[in-house]
């Protein structure tokens, strides 16, 4: 069901301007921020991290993230001009980026918070829809990146599926425009 809607929804998404995107972004960044203790603590609660550890591998790295691509991000989209081959002569070549369209992000247990929400900061930025699948074995920060995701998304642009392998599985037979694993 969501992953057609996403379908439905990908050519709205890719459509969007950097200042949309921005301004996700910016959304993610204030909401990483205000959830920084509740995150600091489903860390701990799933495998003992200490929160200066979760504020230095986690938050601090997905703020980063966001500022650079907040800056970058209007560059990065526009056409870039190239050389364009002697037998086209008297015309002008670019290239133009586009989406990949709906993107799956599969991330690991040891950094469940960054290795989510970096991928989805660029997936965010380069205009996809995106469906992350967090590791089983961080159920309380995949729960606190649910929340997250939740609150600043419709599901038809982003959404977050919590469960094990067998839904994993079962994802990786949906056609996924582009599929990144870290594992």
């Amino acid at each position: 069901r969501i992953f057609a809607l996403q379908k439905n929804n990908q050519q709205k998404v890719a459509d969007s301007t950097a200042r949309d995107r921005i301004k996700k972004l910016d959304r993610l960044h204030d909401a990483v921020l205000n959830y920084r203790t509740e995150i600091q603590q489903a860390l701990y609660n799933d495998f003992r991290k200490h929160p200066s550890e979760v504020d230095i591998a986690e938050i601090y790295k997905i703020t980063s993230d966001i500022k650079h691509t907040r800056s970058h991000l209007a560059k990065w989209m526009r056409p870039r001009k190239v050389g364009t081959p002697m037998a086209q002569m008297g015309s002008s070549s670019y290239i133009h980026y586009e989406p990949k369209g709906q993107v799956l992000i599969i991330s690991p247990w040891n950094f469940p918070v960054s290795l989510t929400f970096g991928p989805m900061i660029s997936a965010i930025a380069a205009g996809n829809c995106i469906f992350l699948k967090p590791s089983e074995y961080t159920p309380h920060a995949s729960a606190m990146m649910k929340k997250i995701i939740t609150e600043l998304f419709d599901e038809s642009e982003v959404a977050l599926m919590e469960g094990d392998v067998e839904v994993s599985t079962e994802l990786l037979k949906l056609p996924f425009n582009h599929i990144f694993f870290t594992g």
